[in-house]
């Protein structure tokens, strides 16, 4: 893993590094915490709120699911559009879809992701 998060810095020197960390392993403030790479990769991140999306979908769901109410009216959608197969339903959820996808383009940033997972225990004997 680590020859793989290598060759990913080396080869894009202008792309910020993230540790992208399983909220499993870091849930004690008291100490440090121990994890393990478990992939690396090329991605997009964004944050809505509080949380951060390595997933382009998932951060227009949560940036819809934070401002619906301004959305809905803005561009005069209701939820029953999702179901409508009518003209002016599909219209105006890929009017919405392109707005979100601008919104995505504009708040996500590149980035090489590096997962960390729950830590390998196996590598270390334990002091008894």
């Amino acid at each position: 893993m680590t020859q793989k998060i290598a060759k990913l810095i080396i080869e894009n020197p202008d792309l910020p590094v993230i540790a992208m960390v399983d909220g499993e392993i870091c849930e004690d403030d008291s100490h440090m915490w121990l994890g393990s790479f478990s992939n690396a990769l090329i991605t997009e991140v964004g944050l809505v709120g509080e949380r951060y999306y390595d997933d382009r979908d998932d951060f227009k769901d949560a940036y819809y699911d934070k401002h619906m109410e301004e959305l809905d009216k803005r561009f005069n959608y209701r939820l029953d559009m999702l179901l409508a197969d009518d003209e002016e339903s599909k219209a105006t959820a890929a009017k919405l879809d392109a707005y979100l996808n601008e919104v995505a383009d504009t708040y996500m940033i590149k980035a090489i992701a590096v997962y960390v997972r729950e830590p390998n225990m196996s590598i270390f004997k334990e002091a008894l």
